[in-house]
């Protein structure tokens, strides 16, 4: 039986059946929108299994080894990095095979024996990462018949970070290039570097090939010299996009540079990504399926990936988790926008401090937005509510931070900017949490801002997204249930702003 479960909670059938029913009638993307905690995965894991093979792509490796867990069919499938090495002790991203010296332990090796059963299996699970660098470049997996996108309003972001170019002095250096990025105030000049940057970096990976294949070098030499080289494929590959997509398909690319102690850094990205995600994307699914939570605004989302309308059909499921579970309480604290956001902290401050003590017991989650936010909290909140702040100050510690939380039997909350999804916390793991600041995306990005520019709903959109996604963090069955507090005081006006985006079931879990 294709389904995974011996029931199906409400939706799920009728929404496996509309999604068979419109790839019956030629479309070639189904797009279902459900709510969090509505089953999403079980759909997911149906529609792969019946497809004759498929692709099943998370957004996080979290959410992979949940998939793994719960689907023990799937084969998982990561980078190189998540594997040990069965030669030396450090993983197969560092092998001493990588500079062709071979082993007999290489046969077992335990990166290319998972990738051999991914090949083969018909259902492949992989993160989005992994299948655009493996698919593109890497070799021996092939088109599929079903393409599956789990958590899809992240597919955007994913082909940015795929296609996105970083030079930067540090960098050139250390791969033995003595070019230095230029001191400009005209994008254009960093783009005629971007340019004229190509032959000095093909002439270095020439030389490291020669280096590479000429006297045997000690393995760590060689380990390194090949990961310079690989590194200059992979901004090699990324510059020729840049250049082919400027100059014949007039895609609009943006520069952001950044100055420090080790000299001068560039990124180059596109305002759009919706003409690159049919090339490097969709190309190896006959069909494809995208299942969020955060569709919300069908033809934005799907301008925002290139596809034309006509070939696509949405299929929205309702939530079946009680308005009265998980009420969301607007408090109106603080101004949190860039002009008052100092004069304003101390309010969020005193109005979390109200919280923890109106729920002594029970675990809870602060979203601050950003690591600012979060280290003025934690800096000025009573000691006596300091030991259970549980947070972290760098996207590095994020995991340590949400395992600590998750094990600790002690009514911790968990204080970040980064957990706005990816995570469960049902149950006891979550009765109450906080949204300190409406997400905005930073518009010190040149290419958010251009992108605003260029087509406000966007902006309006991803906004949206990013605080149905943090609200949906904490209840994840019919019969759970947790408060939600809503700090910024611009949250009722953004609501009344957003209601034609808002889904039905979180506006009417908003409390006048």
């Amino acid at each position: 039986m294709p389904f995974p479960f011996k029931t199906y909670r409400k939706g799920q059938l009728e929404a496996i059946d509309a999604a068979r029913a419109a790839f019956g009638r030629g479309k070639r993307f189904v797009i279902i929108e459900a709510p969090t905690g509505s089953g999403k995965s079980a759909i997911a894991v149906t529609m792969a299994r019946e497809a004759g093979s498929a692709y099943l792509l998370t957004a996080q490796k979290l959410l992979q080894d949940q998939y793994g867990r719960d689907f023990p069919d799937l084969a998982l499938m990561k980078g190189r990095a998540n594997y040990r090495c069965l030669v030396a002790p450090t993983h197969a991203a560092a092998a001493p095979c990588i500079t062709g010296r071979k082993f007999p332990e290489c046969d077992d090796c335990p990166y290319f024996c998972a990738k051999d059963e991914a090949m083969a299996a018909n259902s492949a699970l992989m993160n989005y990462a992994y299948y655009l660098t493996e698919l593109n470049y890497q070799g021996g997996f092939g088109p599929r018949e079903l393409l599956v996108l789990d958590e899809a309003h992240n597919a955007e972001g994913a082909l940015m970070g795929f296609i996105e170019v970083t030079l930067s002095d540090m960098q050139l250096r250390r791969v033995g290039v003595e070019e230095t990025i230029p001191t400009a105030f005209d994008d254009g000049e960093f783009f005629d570097f971007a340019e004229d940057v190509v032959p000095v970096l093909t002439k270095r990976r020439r030389e490291l090939e020669a280096q590479l294949k000429g006297a045997k070098l000690p393995p760590d030499i060689a380990l390194e010299l090949l990961t310079h080289k690989q590194w200059l494929d992979t901004q090699l590959s990324r510059l020729e996009l840049l250049s082919y997509s400027r100059d014949e398909e007039n895609v609009e690319w943006v520069v952001e540079r950044t100055t420090g102690a080790d000299g001068q850094r560039l990124t180059f990205k596109p305002v759009r990504v919706a003409s690159f995600a049919e090339p490097l994307m969709f190309r190896f699914g006959e069909r494809v399926l995208m299942l969020s939570a955060t569709i919300l605004d069908p033809p934005t989302y799907l301008r925002s990936l290139g596809v034309e309308p006509e070939d696509a059909e949405v299929i929205a499921v309702a939530s079946e988790f009680p308005p009265e579970n998980r009420p969301i309480y607007p408090r109106n604290t603080a101004r949190m926008t860039r002009h008052y956001l100092e004069r304003d902290l101390p309010k969020v401050v005193a109005e979390i401090t109200e919280l923890l003590e109106s729920h002594p017991s029970d675990k809870g989650l602060i979203h601050t937005h950003t690591y600012k936010i979060a280290a003025a909290i934690v800096k000025g909140l009573p000691k006596r509510h300091r030991d259970r702040i549980v947070t972290h100050y760098g996207p590095d510690g994020r995991d340590a931070a949400l395992e600590q939380h998750l094990k600790s039997r002690k009514p911790t909350v968990l204080l970040t900017p980064s957990m706005t999804e990816g995570i469960d916390l049902p149950g006891d793991l979550s009765r109450w949490q906080v949204l300190c600041k409406l997400p905005y995306p930073y518009l010190g990005d040149p290419q958010v801002a251009r992108r605003r520019e260029l087509d406000p709903t966007w902006y309006d959109w991803r906004t949206c997204l990013s605080v149905v996604q943090a609200y949906g963090r904490s209840v994840r069955s019919a019969d759970d249930f947790a408060v939600t507090y809503v700090l910024d005081a611009d949250f009722s006006a953004f609501v009344k702003r957003q209601r034609g985006r808002l889904p039905g079931w979180f506006l009417e879990a908003v409390q006048e």
